[in-house]
């Protein structure tokens, strides 16, 4: 009888391995304060995080471009909150936000030591949509790129 052997384990990086939520808080802190941005960041992120997912929703079904995902994303939630930001200010916050994110490079608990255990005996690989620029500095970062096959 043949038996299946399992060779090879995936992984998300966003939202399985590296903590988005937690890093992406963390850097509208930082770029907010950098930028003097006067907005409750609990608040922001309330209306962010829906709106994020949604952009980059049409983004994946290939109705939005990518410049248009960072932009639109941004501005839909400060017209949202009422606050007024300018579109030079949105454009500055997207791309410091890009900048920045991989800076922050908290992981969900017992990462690494899950990859250490499967590492002998799995080939381990990521797949992700987000940005390859991005991507990349974040497995860096966090010092967990030595771990993963790019997929």
């Amino acid at each position: 009888m043949f038996k299946n052997k399992v060779t090879d384990v995936f992984f998300d990086l966003d939202h399985t391995l590296w903590d988005f939520d937690k890093n992406s808080a963390h850097t509208f802190q930082k770029i907010f304060i950098d930028q003097k941005i006067n907005v409750e960041l609990n608040d922001f992120l309330k209306v962010y995080v829906p709106a994020n997912l949604k952009f980059w929703k049409l983004y994946r079904e290939e109705k939005i471009t990518k410049k248009e995902l960072r932009y639109q994303r941004l501005k839909s939630v400060f017209d949202e909150m009422k606050y007024p930001a300018t579109d030079d200010i949105i454009h500055v916050l997207s791309e410091e936000y890009i900048n920045h994110l991989s800076s922050f490079n908290s992981l969900f608990p017992n990462t690494i030591e899950v990859l250490n255990y499967l590492r002998p005996n799995y080939k381990l690989h990521i797949i992700t949509n987000g940005f390859q620029e991005v991507q990349e500095k974040k497995l860096r970062n966090s010092g967990i790129h030595g771990f993963l096959i790019k997929s």
